[in-house]
């Protein structure tokens, strides 16, 4: 397969999957809007996760809420680098320390990266129902808005990155060799 059309195709699926299971995952609290940029990143590499983060979030800004949550691109970036560079060992193999190490390392990032962003652009208050909900069940019990903020995020991005980790594992599983390796 021509390695451009593969490129392509994997790009494809990812924006795909980015957007439909946001879609999916709406109702609850998650959200799945990076396993697209995830996949892209593991299959070929992190640029590619880059390109398909990107395009997942000018799609949010544009049409689910407004283009001040463009900046939370950083955390798309950071799920592509991350993915990109540490699933894999030197051997090019997936193990599952490096999955792990993979998770934790998204986890703890993408809780920093979104908190700070959230603190900054709207005092903590997420523009998300699910996260508004714990947020402000947090801050009823007296605890600083800040911290209430970093805590909901965390538990979010607990949730959020093992769904992602196991849909990304099942897409990498049952992807065709030809999508999976450059020929």
């Amino acid at each position: 397969m021509n390695n451009k059309l593969r490129y392509f195709i994997i790009m494809l699926l990812g924006v795909i999957m980015n957007e439909g299971l946001s879609a999916v995952a709406e109702p609850y609290p998650v959200w799945l809007d990076v396993t697209g940029t995830a996949m892209a990143a593991l299959v070929l590499e992190p640029a590619a996760g880059l390109i398909v983060g990107l395009v997942n979030n000018f799609f949010i800004a544009l049409f689910k809420y407004d283009q001040t949550t463009l900046i939370y691109y950083c955390v798309s970036a950071a799920v592509a680098v991350i993915v990109g560079n540490v699933v894999k060992n030197k051997e090019g193999k997936i193990t599952l320390k490096n999955v792990l190490y993979t998770i934790i390392l998204v986890i703890a990032v993408s809780t920093l990266l979104s908190s700070l962003l959230t603190i900054w652009q709207s005092g903590g208050v997420s523009n998300a129902a699910f996260e508004q909900i714990k947020f402000n069940a947090f801050v009823e019990d007296g605890m600083h808005p800040y911290l209430a903020c970093v805590l909901t995020t965390f538990i979010v991005k607990i949730y959020d990155t093992l769904a992602t980790a196991v849909i990304v594992g099942i897409v990498y599983i049952i992807l065709p060799k030809r999508l999976k390796y450059q020929s």
